[in-house]
């Protein structure tokens, strides 16, 4: 992780002029910032796509679009997704990110933040909180629970 992490600040302080920031400066669009962050040793598509998705809904970071910022596949992102019926049991990553792309098109990662809070708060793997969910209503699953 420490060569990660010098290999980062040597990155930053040759391509960027030691400003971070100019990795997602003037407004680019979402592929090219996710490419930028690909570039970092030790980063896969999944961290790039967090960060950027960070960026942009934390930090209100203006992009030209938001097409290319994908929802990053864990488990509670899958529990949530496999419990209102959106995808199969056990499907894989890939399918799972582009099922995302599907139900939003436009900014699939927007859909990462909230599937991540309800599994995390209310949707849990054993004790599900359902009637504390503002997707119970929508839910299939909370029916059962």
């Amino acid at each position: 992780m420490a060569e990660n992490f010098h290999s980062a600040v040597t990155r930053i302080a040759r391509d960027y002029g030691g400003d971070a920031a100019q990795i997602w400066s003037g407004k680019p669009p979402s592929a090219e910032v996710v490419y930028r962050f690909l570039k970092f040793d030790g980063v896969g598509p999944k961290i790039a796509s967090m960060a950027a998705n960070i960026l942009a809904r934390n930090f209100k970071v203006q992009f030209s679009d938001y097409h290319s910022i994908d929802v990053s596949v864990d488990v509670q992102v899958r529990r949530v997704l496999e419990r209102l019926c959106l995808i199969d049991k056990d499907e894989d990553p890939t399918s799972i990110i582009y099922k995302v792309r599907a139900l939003s098109p436009d900014f699939p990662g927007l859909i990462d933040g909230p599937a991540w809070e309800i599994g995390r708060y209310w949707c849990r793997p054993h004790r599900l909180l359902c009637s504390q969910c503002y997707m119970a209503d929508l839910c299939p699953s909370s029916r059962g629970a």
